[in-house]
C-alpha cells in the first residue's frame, strides 16, 4: 500500500512553472498551501491547512530575503511535525548560505552547518537542493541530505558546434564543466591564474586549450555580483574567443550583474527557475521543477523501503 503525500507548496522565487512541474511528477501527491500573515510587530505566521498522517515534502527555495524564507522553512516543518505527518521532507531549489561552508578567518562562525542543523532540529527529516556550491557539503545536514546536479540533464540547451568548448572559471567548476561537456561530447578546460612577467598583471589562460576562433560556454553554479564570469568572460574574448556564452544554475544578479555581464562580451547566459527571473533578452531559463521532483521521488522511495 502506498503512503501518503502530501507536497507544501511554500515559496518558490522561480515562478508557478517550478511548481507545475514539480507536481506533474508526484501525480499521486495532493498539495496544499500554506496560509501566511505578519503580526503586527513583524513576526511571522503560518499556518497548513492540513493533518498527517503520511509524507510530507516542503517546496521553499532558500532565496533572498534568505532569512526570511530560511525562517518560514523553519515553521513549516514544525507545522508538518505537529499536524502529524512522520517524515518531513524540504526540497529547496537554492540554498542560501552555501558559500559559507567554511570558517575562513578566526571567530566566524560555520554558517551552513548552522542553518541545515537549524532545519533539522525544525523537523526536517530529509533535506534536497539543486547543485549546492561545495558538492559534499550537503552532509553538514544531520539528517538524508541530497545534492542534485543537474549539468547534464541541461546539455539539450547547448546549441553544439564544432569549434565549441566548455571552460569553468577555476579549477573548483571543473567537474561542473566536466559533466556538461562529456554530456554533448565537447573538450573542457579551466582557467587559471597567470601572471605577466613584464607587467605583474593576473591574467586568466585556459589551462591547455586554445580558444581563438571558438565558441566558449562558461559554466559555473551561480552567477551573483557577476564579476568572476564577467573578467573571465572579458579575458576569453580577448584571447580570440568568438562568442561567450554562460551556464549556471542560479543566477542571483545582484546589482548590476547584468549590466557587467553585457559589457564582457556575454550573448546569452541560460540559468534555472530556482531564483526569481530576469527579463532581458541575454537571459533563458530552463525549469527544473520536475528534475528536483524526480530525484525526491527515487531517492526518497528508497530510503523508506521496506517500513
Amino acid at each position: 500500500m502506498s503512503e501518503r503525500l502530501v507536497v507544501i507548496a511554500g515559496s518558490v522565487p522561480g515562478g508557478a512553472g517550478f511548481l507545475e512541474s514539480f507536481l506533474r511528477v508526484l501525480t499521486s501527491a495532493s498539495m496544499v498551501k500554506p496560509l501566511y500573515k505578519r503580526f503586527p510587530d513583524g513576526e511571522t505566521y503560518v499556518r497548513i491547512p492540513v493533518k498527517g498522517p503520511g509524507r510530507a515534502v516542503i517546496v521553499q527555495s532558500i532565496a533572498p530575503p534568505q532569512d526570511s524564507s530560511l525562517l518560514t522553512a523553519m515553521l513549516l516543518a514544525d507545522a508538518a511535525k505537529r499536524a502529524g505527518f512522520e517524515r518531513v521532507a524540504l526540497a529547496a531549489p537554492y540554498m542560501a548560505y552555501s558559500r559559507q561552508d567554511k570558517v575562513f578567518l578566526e571567530g566566524e562562525p560555520l554558517s551552513l552547518d548552522v542553518v541545515l542543523r537549524a532545519l533539522y532540529y525544525s523537523g526536517v527529516d530529509e533535506f534536497y537542493t539543486l547543485e549546492i556550491h561545495r558538492r559534499g557539503s550537503e552532509k553538514m545536514f544531520p539528517g538524508k541530505s541530497y545534492n542534485i546536479t543537474p549539468f547534464k540533464d541541461l546539455a539539450p540547451l547547448v546549441k553544439t558546434r564544432e569549434s565549441t568548448v566548455v571552460i569553468a572559471p577555476d579549477r573548483g567548476a571543473l567537474e561542473r564543466a566536466r559533466e556538461l561537456a562529456e554530456a554533448v561530447g565537447l573538450e573542457y578546460d579551466y582557467l587559471e591564474k597567470q601572471r605577466d612577467r613584464v607587467t605583474g598583471e593576473i591574467l586568466l589562460e585556459p589551462k591547455r586549450l586554445d580558444v581563438e576562433g571558438r565558441h566558449v560556454i562558461l559554466v559555473d553554479d551561480i552567477i551573483s555580483t557577476g564579476g568572476t564570469i564577467a573578467k573571465a568572460a572579458k579575458m576569453l574574448r580577448g584571447q580570440g574567443a568568438r562568442s561567450v556564452e554562460v551556464m549556471v544554475i542560479h543566477a542571483l544578479m545582484v546589482g548590476d550583474a547584468l549590466a557587467r555581464l553585457k559589457e564582457s562580451g556575454v550573448s546569452r547566459v541560460y540559468a534555472c527557475n530556482t531564483l526569481p527571473p530576469i527579463k532581458d533578452e541575454i537571459m533563458e531559463y530552463v525549469d527544473v521543477g520536475g528534475l528536483l521532483a524526480k530525484a525526491f521521488k527515487d531517492l526518497s522511495g528508497a530510503s523508506v523501503e521496506g517500513t
